[in-house]
């Protein structure tokens, strides 16, 4: 073998050993990061929790008492730019004080929700299995189909919610299309964009989080007459 082939090779797997490195490195910061922002969420002195960033998706292992926990640790993870996929694996446990059957559990699922002053009575209908509550039925506006959801996560036993509520506004109010613009520039996304496919809002572009993402989710769902939403917008570095 010649000396200019040996020094090809060598190039190359330095080049493959350095671009591997650099990789490994950026996905330690971002795992740190994610860190950072679950001890400023959730008091990890009290529960253990696991954190693996890869390809840029971090992974949330571990276990928590609370629903409203492992939500909030979801939601911390979100906000770190650059990761552009969470998977939550993290499993609910309740207390032995706090578990129910399902038949108890659902009958407290319903009652909070008659409770609540923000909710159509008799229009959303729930089912629990396993600690798991579906949310089902009808509602005129969106807001109401998130604020079933809120109810029901700070339940004690809640292991976890499945929102299957669907969004039924109606008629379409006039000026839709530049209301739901309007909600997208008062987010300051310059570069998302929206367009209507009959029922449906989709929005794509791109933005530098997935909480960035989630809070143009929550802003064109607030916009009265949206009954449904496809995100693709891409969250890049």
């Amino acid at each position: 073998m010649s000396t200019d082939e040996i020094t090809a090779s060598g190039g190359s797997s330095i080049e493959m050993w350095l671009s591997g490195g650099e990789e490994r490195i950026a996905q330690v910061a971002l795992q740190e990061r994610v860190w950072e922002e679950l001890a400023g969420e959730v008091p990890l002195d009290t529960i253990e929790l696991r954190v693996e960033v890869a390809d840029r998706v971090a992974v949330l292992d571990g276990t928590v008492e609370h629903y409203l926990v492992k939500t909030a640790a979801e939601r911390a993870a979100r906000r770190v730019e650059g990761i552009r996929a969470v998977d939550n694996r993290i499993q609910v446990l309740p207390r032995a004080a706090h578990v129910q059957t399902d038949d108890d559990l659902a009958a407290a699922v319903r009652r909070a929700l008659e409770w609540s002053p923000l909710l159509p009575r008799e229009r959303i209908t729930v089912q629990v299995e396993s600690g798991t509550v579906m949310l089902g039925g009808e509602v005129s506006r969106a807001s109401a189909r998130i604020a079933a959801e809120d109810v029901v996560s700070r339940l004690d036993g809640v292991k976890d919610v499945r929102n299957d509520v669907a969004v039924r506004p109606g008629t379409r109010p006039e000026h839709l299309r530049d209301r739901i613009r309007d909600a997208i520039r008062h987010e300051h996304a310059r570069h998302v964009a929206a367009e209507l496919r009959g029922d449906t809002v989709v929005l794509h572009g791109r933005v530098r989080s997935l909480a960035q993402r989630d809070g143009l989710e929550r802003a064109v769902w607030a916009v009265p007459g949206v009954a449904a939403l496809a995100d693709e917008i891409e969250v890049t570095t």
